[in-house]
């Protein structure tokens, strides 16, 4: 059943009478931001925030009218995110938002979120051509959430286009909030250590080698690559790795392949732990594995795949993740970032951050295989990554419908490496469209 634009534009009003309506009945929701998101806010600026994109490329253009009916129905459910930003005496902290919430024309990549713009929401759903986009600060959530959240903006969307949608692996508009999914899943799963048995060397770290270039003056630039899914995992499975250990192998490779100096290259790899800890929440619950490669472990993309996945192993074992959790929780249970005022924080970790150096050389992000029934209409989705000039770069993986996409994006203008990724990909026999 097709709408007609009054029918539209009545759906509209009815679908933001019954979210306030929701919202009323709804208790005032309050929270702290979960133990990975609470230096996010206090690290991030007007011109410098970390967010990232997960967009929808639909097999049709984009009707926004119905877009917007659909961010209204769909928000309310999802209370992680109807949320504004606010200061504490110690920390930020979420407190419940009704303000209605905008769907807005594509803006340039990753701009950042002005809350005087998104009415106090820090995410922003965007519509352009055959695109639905979701920009999100990642105080809120982790990549895995997001997505969760955009399959049922998207979901709902295909309903008031008049479509019958199967709801594999989606959340439903109509169904109750659950509480476990504003929980905070480090929180959860903590387990008290005493402080000699911190693991701080885990949050430190030698500096990698850095990719420079010359910085984009007109926004990020993207590089992407879509290939078939099948024609990766093949080749993992005769070098006997996984698929991100794969990827990462040919990353790591083609980094140092365009690089001058021979020092070590670390790739940080997000491991979803909800895998692998019970935790339904919509937040943030995510570790990054930083994997260190030497020069002498760059003999071929085979050597450092196997490197990168005995790494990854040995990295998300049962206890050095316990391990991580609790000193994660347990640095921030300390007395002295109990009563240092949020102000204070604030003025020492933005002039620490002067003399700070990245930990690492790139991040991939692989967020697994979307399962994405025909009814949905979405051909893929892709992923872009936070970066900034002392990241230059990033690389987001996610794979709808046996099509991997992977796209690069750069803080600089030259796409040496993405050009010397595919390169090396189609050498490996697998088939890049660009």
């Amino acid at each position: 059943m097709q709408y007609s634009k009054k029918a539209v534009a009545k759906l509209s009003d009815e679908s933001k009478n019954a979210a306030k309506n929701g919202d009323k009945k709804r208790k005032k929701l309050r929270f702290q931001l979960d133990h990975s998101a609470k230096f996010y806010p206090i690290m991030s600026t007007k011109k410098a925030q970390s967010l990232f994109r997960i967009s929808a490329l639909m097999k049709e253009d984009v009707d926004r009218d119905k877009l917007q009916i659909a961010l209204n129905e769909v928000l309310p459910r999802f209370e992680a995110y109807s949320v504004r930003l606010k200061k504490g005496y110690a920390w930020h902290f979420f407190e419940h938002n009704d303000a209605p919430c905008k769907v807005f024309d594509e803006g340039a990549l990753l701009k950042p979120i002005d809350p005087d713009e998104t009415n106090g929401y820090w995410f922003r759903v965007s519509a352009a051509g055959n695109k639905i986009i979701l920009e999100i600060f990642h105080a809120l959530a982790d990549g895995n959430g997001a997505l969760a959240f955009l399959k049922s903006i998207v979901k709902r969307y295909r309903e008031v286009c008049g479509f019958t949608v199967e709801d594999e692996g989606v959340i439903d508009w109509q169904s109750e909030p659950v509480s476990e999914e504003t929980e905070d899943g480090f929180e959860k799963n903590y387990k008290p250590i005493s402080l000699g048995q911190m693991n701080l060397k885990a949050l430190a770290g030698k500096v990698p080698h850095r990719i420079k270039g010359t910085l984009s003056k007109d926004g990020y630039e993207v590089s992407e690559g879509v290939v078939e899914a099948k024609d990766v995992l093949k080749r993992a499975k005769e070098i006997g790795v996984s698929f991100t250990a794969y990827v990462a192998g040919v990353l790591a490779y083609s980094i140092e392949k365009t690089c001058a100096n021979k020092v070590p290259i670390a790739v940080m790899i997000p491991v979803n732990l909800r895998t692998l800890y019970p935790s339904r929440t919509m937040r943030n619950f995510v570790t990054f594995v930083r994997i260190i490669l030497a020069p002498s472990e760059f003999k071929s993309i085979e050597t450092c795949a196997k490197e990168t996945q005995r790494q990854l192993k040995i990295q998300t074992a049962k206890d050095k993740l316990d391990a991580f959790i609790s000193t994660t929780v347990k640095a921030q249970k300390n007395w002295i970032l109990k009563i240092v005022p949020l102000f204070l924080k604030t003025a020492i970790l933005r002039l620490g951050r002067v003399f700070m150096r990245s930990r690492q050389t790139i991040i991939f992000s692989n967020l697994g295989n979307v399962v994405s029934p025909e009814s949905m209409g979405v051909d893929r989705y892709a992923l872009n990554m936070n970066v900034s000039k002392n990241n230059t770069q990033n690389l987001g993986a996610i794979t709808t419908n046996g099509k991997t996409t992977l796209a690069f994006t750069r803080a600089i203008k030259e796409k040496t490496l993405p050009d010397e990724f595919f390169a090396e990909l189609e050498k490996e026999g697998i088939a890049v469209q660009r």
